[in-house]
């Protein structure tokens, strides 16, 4: 009975969906401190040239919390972060790109590819 209580309540729980960022830089990224990590988790992404310039924010719950990092070993950028259901908010200090992994792209975003040429017997050669 305990057993189908507990799959009933998990069933009614709402979806969440919140949204994964990606912050980059023109610099090196490196020692993150978050102020409440159990709102937002903060991890440099590492690629094969290992640029260490890029950072993903991870929402964890919904809340306010912010981050900081340490810019070219010589300077601390702080970040506001705003999680809700629906969208997670980072504000942008200058020298930063921030976006949103998760967003749809929009609208004049998506293109149409060209349909290939035609020949005159009906189909390509």
């Amino acid at each position: 009975m305990k057993k189908l209580l507990l799959i009933l309540c998990i069933s009614i729980l709402p979806a969440q969906a919140f949204q994964d960022c990606v912050i980059s830089a023109d610099g090196k990224l490196s020692d993150i401190k978050i102020e409440q990590n159990d709102i937002i988790d903060v991890f440099p992404l590492y690629t094969i040239m290992n640029e260490k310039n890029t950072l993903i924010v991870h929402p964890l719950k919904a809340g306010k919390t912010r981050f900081c990092v340490l810019k070219n070993a010589k300077e601390i950028v702080m970040f506001n972060v705003d999680v809700t259901e629906e969208e997670t908010k980072v504000e942008n200090s200058g020298g930063f790109e921030v976006f949103s992994i998760d967003a749809p792209p929009e609208e004049e975003d998506y293109f149409e590819l060209d349909l290939p040429p035609e020949s005159e017997a009906g189909w390509i050669n």
